[in-house]
């Protein structure tokens, strides 16, 4: 019994300790998130409706984007594929409701699919809607409308 719990109080210390790396000289420090690129091209809050829209982007692209899933309604699904991280979600067949996603502080409102690649590649980040599209300045109150519509933010290079 003793055994036991002096294994316990061992892998509780050990689970509390920081991650911890070698640098080039062989002393252990924390390491420190490594900053990524970004556009600043959808932080402006804006709200886009379409029947599908897709989201793609650089490496850490799934960190600025999310969805809300409801299981009762909404089929999910997340793989790898050539061309990256692919995260899909759809109306489950007969099911009445919508896809609330959001890119940064865009909310992305979908009536069918909306669908995330994070690229292997760099590149930009596209935001693609089809489908009676509707987009929303939330700050300027302007509106555009369209059976499709494209943005795209520039990553820093």
């Amino acid at each position: 019994m003793r055994t036991l719990i002096l294994c316990g109080v061992l892998l509780g210390a050990a689970c509390q300790q920081p991650s911890k790396q070698n640098t080039a000289d062989g002393d252990p420090e924390i390491a420190a998130p490594k900053h990524t690129p970004w556009t600043e091209d959808f932080n402006k809050k804006a709200i886009l409706f379409a029947d599908e829209i897709v989201v793609e982007g650089p490496r850490g692209v799934i960190a600025h984007a999310g969805m809300r899933v409801d299981d009762e309604i909404h089929v999910t699904s997340t793989k790898t594929t050539k061309d990256g991280l692919l995260q899909e979600t759809h109306l489950a067949p007969g099911a009445q409701g919508e896809i609330h996603a959001f890119l940064d502080n865009w909310e992305l409102i979908s009536f069918k699919r909306v669908t995330i690649l994070e690229r292997v590649v760099p590149c930009n980040v596209r935001v693609r809607a089809r489908g009676d599209v509707r987009f929303v300045d939330q700050v300027t109150n302007e509106e555009q409308h369209g059976a499709e519509l494209s943005f795209e933010g520039k990553i820093p290079r």
